[in-house]
């Protein structure tokens, strides 16, 4: 599956985490799903209208198991958006729908490491691109977000100053139902390579990039 590293960083509105409302809409509200999983399946408004497709339930058990007590790492955000024409030229599809998922180490110090975000980034690089290298309907785009952790402090020298990883998911089809499809498998290799890295973060391989 493509993997690929996005230069477009939007740098003109800084996150933070925890986060309060959207701005657009502020009944979108931030839910700690470490603390209420039990709201994954019934608060994520992009996946409900989607719930008779077998990847919403793809979808719900990664965000499920990336913020239970099995992972290292968690989840601050997500979204869906249905097909539509695609205009991604590299990809000879009709049409193309689209989601993502905002990653970051559960020690929140560890994402204002620049170290740590790039090892991040690089080794979902490389487990992305090395599960089904085949597959050619879909793909992995990555990102990063500055972020301020606000329980690190909020100020410009307090060291609360750092990043997120986005997963933006790309699937590809010649009608919906194609499209739905790979975009099952996209999710699927987006946790099973997440799940690889995790097994690496308990195993001290972010730890040992400062011994």
């Amino acid at each position: 599956m493509d993997a690929f590293v996005s230069e477009q960083i939007d740098n003109s509105t800084l996150r933070s985490h925890p986060w309060t409302h959207m701005v657009e809409n502020k009944q979108f509200i931030y839910i700690d799903f470490k603390k209420r999983p039990d709201l994954i399946r019934t608060t994520l408004e992009d996946l409900i209208p989607f719930k008779k497709w077998v990847f919403t339930e793809t979808f719900y058990s990664l965000i499920e198991w990336i913020n239970s007590t099995k992972s290292l790492l968690e989840s601050n955000d997500c979204t869906f958006t249905e097909v539509e024409n695609n205009p991604d030229q590299q990809y000879p599809f009709a049409k193309k729908c689209s989601g993502r998922l905002m990653v970051l180490f559960r020690d929140l110090p560890e994402n204002c490491q620049q170290k740590s975000i790039q090892w991040l980034v690089n080794n979902l690089l490389i487990q992305v691109s090395s599960i089904k290298p085949g597959f050619k309907a879909g793909a992995i785009c990555l990102s990063t977000s500055p972020t301020c952790y606000l329980s690190l402090g909020d100020g410009l020298d307090s060291g609360g100053m750092g990043y997120q990883v986005t997963l933006n998911f790309l699937a590809y089809g010649k009608n919906e139902r194609r499209c739905y499809e790979n975009m099952q498998q996209v999710l699927e290799t987006a946790q099973s390579s997440l799940q690889r890295i995790n097994k690496s973060i308990l195993n001290g391989d972010v730890n040992a990039l400062y011994n």
